[in-house]
Formats: C-alpha cells, structure tokens, sequence
C-alpha cells in the first residue's frame, strides 16, 4: 500500500478501500445482504437474515461486478501505471 501511495501521491486508508468497494457495490445495485456478506458485516439484529441460507459461492458474482468495474474504473484514467 505505501508503493501505491508514493506511486500515486493520494494517501489513504484500508477503510477508505472498504468505504469504496461499498460505494461501489451499492451503485451497481448488488443486494444488501451480499453487500453486507462481502464486508464481513454482522446480521445479528436482522430477523430476515436468518433466514437467509449462506452459500459462499453466491457471493462470487456480486464480488466479480465490483472487481471489473473498479478495473474498469481505472483502465479509464490516462496516468494509471502497472505497480509491481
């Protein structure tokens, strides 16, 4: 994370990623128990979370859209260089 930084000249934060990677699955309109599946959130207070049977692999298409629109994302921006 610091090569990026230097890198880039934004400074951020893990939470800052999370923050994001939640934008970003709420603006394409994933559903909000994956939403809160991916996050690691708890659904303790939720009755109809409990109802909801969890299967780890539901989650791979919703994580997928996040991941190819935030490459898209910045396959868009012109000054975005390989980090090795």
């Amino acid at each position: 994370m610091l090569k990026v930084v230097e890198l880039s000249g934004v400074s951020f934060t893990v939470h800052d990623l999370r923050r994001t990677f939640a934008t970003t699955a709420e603006s394409l309109d994933l559903p909000a128990y994956a939403l809160k599946r991916l996050l690691n959130h708890k659904m303790t207070n939720d009755v109809t979370a409990g109802y909801i049977m969890r299967d780890v692999e539901r989650l791979r298409t919703p994580m997928q859209r996040i991941a190819d629109h935030l490459n898209c994302q910045m396959a868009n921006t012109p000054e975005v260089e390989e980090i090795n």
